[in-house]
């Protein structure tokens, strides 16, 4: 029993700093983009963190490096790499467009995207209930966007554009994981380092001049409100650790809780980026506005629990009780459908 409850106290600990360290870092990058804007420098950064903080996470972890060949790399991992750069560069083009909240309530469309992507892809058909569960998703993100203060349709598409990249990404991570068995860990970082690569020359064209020519119109005497200075830069190194600790948070909870009872918890998470975003920024928000963020949110839940009880009709108790070991001793846990869920999530 008394094990039970100290369990119970570090799943709670975990989920409080997942929580914090999510809101923090989305709340980080709104602020950034408002007083810099520099999407692909913010987008870049978070890429070098990604690879930066996975050396120092597989050691936590005790992961064990997987080889790939060449013939591998570029016909699975550059693909995913690509579509990578691109999701991550509209996730924060969108960000600096919209609200930290109205954010989030178009990435609850992704299970919508994911289930159009699994039917061309890989050819696979969802019972009625899973179609139906999609509903109050849809309906929650038009209700939302039909009342937000601050609507831009430029933030709207790429928003949707990214989160339709990172379903695509899902099903070929998933592919990845069953080819060869690598952790998600590695994945992350072999992926954010192509992606890096792709994003740099892109950036030096367009972020690097801008910057470079607000500091030289700075120097000449005139004023620039958006020259980069060490603010810019602890925001975006900030910005780093608070993904680290996110990412940290989440593959302890991922394997020591059932798929559903994580996502749950991820949806209780996305809850509160956008309530604590909203208090922090004080973005303006009718009531009506904010159920439609709600119900999106709720739709996912609803969505992961019909899914879960698709593929798993039987009870997930002894699955949990056996997972109630260490909260950091992960190194030889296999990769599940969370883990894709997280590489794909968390950076954006």
């Amino acid at each position: 029993m008394l094990a039970t409850y100290w369990f119970a106290i570090q799943i709670t600990a975990v989920c409080l700093l997942w929580y914090a360290s999510s809101s923090a870092q989305n709340i980080v990058n709104k602020i950034t983009l408002q007083d810099y804007p520099f999407p692909l420098t913010v987008a870049l950064s978070s890429l070098l963190n990604g690879v930066i903080y996975a050396i120092p996470l597989g050691k936590i972890l005790h992961i064990t490096p997987v080889r790939l060949n060449s013939a591998y790399i570029m016909r699975t991992i550059l693909p995913i790499s690509i579509g990578k750069a691109l999701a991550i560069t509209s996730a924060y083009i969108s960000l600096s467009k919209v609200a930290v909240s109205y954010a989030q309530t178009v990435k609850a469309t992704m299970p919508i995207f994911t289930v159009i992507v699994s039917r061309i892809m890989l050819g696979e058909k969802q019972p009625f209930k899973i179609y139906l569960s999609l509903v109050p998703i849809i309906f929650g993100v038009l209700l939302a966007s039909m009342t937000e203060t601050a609507f831009d349709s430029a933030g709207l598409f790429w928003a949707l554009f990214s989160t339709c990249l990172y379903s695509f990404m899902n099903v070929l991570a998933k592919k990845v994981f069953d080819d060869t068995k690598m952790h998600p860990v590695v994945l992350l970082s072999l992926t954010s380092q192509i992606a890096g690569a792709v994003v740099f020359p892109i950036w030096f064209l367009k972020d690097a001049s801008n910057m470079w020519s607000s500091v030289k119109t700075s120097e000449n005497g005139e004023p620039s409100s958006h020259s980069p200075d060490f603010y810019f830069f602890f925001l975006i190194c900030f910005s780093g650790i608070l993904s680290f600790l996110q990412n940290l948070c989440a593959f302890s909870l991922i394997h020591q809780l059932t798929t559903l009872s994580y996502a749950v918890s991820n949806c209780a998470k996305r809850i509160a980026v956008i309530i604590l975003s909203l208090v922090t920024l004080k973005n303006p928000v009718t009531w009506l506005n904010l159920v439609g963020m709600m119900i999106s949110v709720l739709g996912v839940f609803l969505y992961n629990r019909v899914k879960h009880k698709e593929r798993h009709r039987s009870t997930d108790e002894q699955f949990f009780r056996n997972r109630r070991s260490s909260i950091f001793e992960l190194g030889r846990l296999k990769s599940s459908d969370s883990d894709v869920r997280l590489i794909l999530d968390s950076k954006a």
